[in-house]
């Protein structure tokens, strides 16, 4: 099983060939990582600038409540400014794969798709569960497999899209709640604020769930890919050429 770096390598590309197509999603794959990791680190700081708030709130401090409130919501924003640029590039990249009007057949990472109903996923969560790389209870991994396996490459990205989509709906819940705070006093905002850890947890699990959904899909894909090459004999080819 080879390497892959959650959103970046989520489709799996090969080492074996490249062409114009695959780089073309390579090159999405890298913007749609950064993407995840700047949404991330936004909500991270985030959630300290709102604590910073909190704290500033019980000495009365007016004035740090307001610019930790501020700056907070200016970041939870960003975050999902984020969030949206990921579900645009699952989409477009779902559009070009399987939408488009003349889109090549043979191109690998087209031809590949009847090697999803095929891959030992029963192997594979077993040697994830025996090295620690998978949560138990097949948490994220059942869901996944199943759709995959019936619909290949399209369905996971539909599953990512989903959790994306779960994730920015409770980012703007929380970002509501915290906004819905503002006017009260600050002896009252401090203990208020203090107080909604449930939603913070729940987008915490979201990015999570994301994430670990990136990787699981990122590995199937690979397996997929290995599979066809394997199938045709691809790989001894594109070793033959480079000589």
């Amino acid at each position: 099983m080879g390497c892959t770096f959650g959103p970046r390598c989520m489709l799996g590309f090969s080492v074996s060939y490249s062409n114009a197509f695959s780089e073309h999603l390579e090159h999405r794959s890298r913007d749609l990582e950064r993407h995840y990791r700047e949404a991330n680190l936004d909500v991270q700081l985030a959630l300290n600038r709102l604590h910073d708030a909190v704290e500033a709130a019980l000495v009365c401090d007016t004035g740090g409540t307001g610019s930790g409130l501020e700056e907070g919501l200016g970041l939870l924003g960003s975050c999902n400014d984020h969030l949206t640029a990921i579900g645009e590039a699952l989409v477009r990249t779902r559009a070009e794969l399987f939408e488009r009007e003349g889109v090549d057949a043979t191109d690998p990472l087209i031809a590949r798709e009847p090697f999803f109903a095929v891959i030992d996923t029963e192997a594979m969560y077993r040697e994830l569960l025996a090295h620690g790389a998978a949560l138990p209870q097949r948490l994220y991994w059942e869901d996944l497999v199943a759709r995959v396996r019936d619909g290949g490459a399209r369905a996971g990205l539909r599953l990512l899209d989903r959790h994306l989509r779960e994730l920015q709906s409770d980012l703007r819940t929380f970002a509501g709640e915290v906004e819905s705070l503002r006017g009260l006093p600050p002896a009252e905002l401090g203990p208020a604020l203090h107080g909604v850890s449930r939603p913070v947890a729940t987008i915490i699990v979201g990015f999570t769930r994301l994430l670990i959904s990136f990787n699981y899909f990122g590995m199937l894909c690979e397996r997929a890919s290995q599979l066809y090459e394997a199938s045709t004999g691809e790989v001894a080819a594109a070793l033959a050429a480079a000589g």
